[in-house]
């Protein structure tokens, strides 16, 4: 019946358009936002017809406060617009997900979300999608296809080539002032080399240090994304690299900064305190930012509820939605202590990590 209706007001829209267009033309460059409270109403009149929405949720992992701060959202915005929401945890499993997305499709939603946890191992939902004829929108992470296309209908992502540049330029800054020149090496506590925001920031960070040839990453490792995978990478690289051969620690997530900095404190390598520098937002981390331990923290913050739930009643209803939607980012630097205190002191007001 679901498609029937969906056939119905396609052949309903191609109609009203033929009319408009006998009466004049105009060029629209991207749809309108709507409110909230429009959202809302569609969600009403849909409920009025007997077919309460229902917004599927592919969630790549719930391993740390990031993730399970997302997850929380999602449902807390699912809940407050009117929506079914129904979701899976893949577990930091490529396989796993897209499993996850074959049960999810086979329950009919209107719209599938994705929250995908690898760039190349994820784009088989794109077909997916499109035999089941289920729209598609990815959050959080990229896949490796062009959304706009098909029944990939929208992308809502951070930039985190943005972040690497960040990164790399806190970097450039503390070694020139630590030698007077910029040079000097990085070791990367990386999240999982397959995911977008790891291959985002590295490009990012890449771009930014072509010009600086003498600052050189001389190891790299996967931590998971976890703050006991920061700790054990870090004291791999104590290990490997003594007193003076590390100037700077660069890291892909909050807890695993905090693990490379418990790390470093439990090896008494003070040396390097100060000297972290990394991605995520999460409040320990911008704490030790205040403290004088990292260097700059990059915000990602996990709230991408409002505009994904918003984007799929719309794609619900019919509605033409852009196909690339950026959220936007910050980050606090140990230099400017006062901000990022300014930051703790209105997220704790709120009860918010992010």
């Amino acid at each position: 019946m679901r498609r029937i209706q969906k056939m119905f007001i396609g052949v309903l829209m191609v109609v009203c358009m033929l009319a408009v267009s006998a009466c004049g033309s105009a060029k629209v460059d991207a749809p309108e936002e709507g409110t909230k409270e429009d959202a809302k109403t569609e969600v009403e009149d849909s409920k009025e017809g007997g077919d309460k929405i229902t917004v599927a949720y592919a969630q790549a992992e719930l391993i740390n406060e990031w993730r399970v701060s997302n997850q929380k959202e999602m449902e807390e915005k699912a809940a407050e617009y009117g929506v079914n929401f129904i979701t899976t945890n893949a577990e930091q499993d490529p396989a796993k997900q897209l499993s996850d997305v074959e049960n999810l499709l086979a329950q009919n939603p209107d719209v599938l979300i994705v929250s995908p946890l690898e760039s190349a191992a994820l784009v088989p939902v794109v077909d997916m999608c499109n035999e089941a004829e289920v729209p598609l929108i990815i959050i959080d992470r990229t896949i490796d296809s062009e959304p706009g296309v098909g029944m990939y209908k929208s992308e809502i992502v951070q930039s985190h080539v943005d972040a690497g540049a960040l990164l790399a330029e806190k970097a450039v800054e503390l070694l020139t002032e630590k030698y007077g020149e910029a040079k000097g090496n990085v070791v990367h506590v990386q999240g999982q080399a397959g995911a977008s925001p790891v291959i985002d920031a590295n490009q990012g960070w890449d771009e930014y240090m072509k010009d600086y040839p003498n600052i050189k990453t001389v190891a790299t490792e996967d931590a998971g994304f976890t703050k006991e995978g920061g700790l054990k990478v870090m004291e791999n690289f104590l290990h490997a690299f003594p007193a003076g051969e590390i100037d700077i620690v660069r890291t892909d997530y909050s807890d695993m900064t905090l693990g490379a900095l418990e790390a470093i404190e439990n090896a008494g390598r003070d040396e390097l305190k100060g000297f972290l520098v990394g991605e995520g937002g999460y409040y320990k981390a911008i704490q030790e930012v205040v403290n004088g331990n990292i260097a700059r923290e990059t915000q990602t913050p996990p709230y991408f509820g409002e505009m994904a739930i918003s984007t799929a009643i719309k794609i619900a209803a019919g509605e033409e939605v852009l196909a690339r939607q950026p959220l936007q980012s910050r980050h606090f630097d140990a230099n400017n202590v006062a901000e990022a205190q300014a930051y703790l002191d209105e997220i704790t007001a709120s009860n918010s990590p992010f």
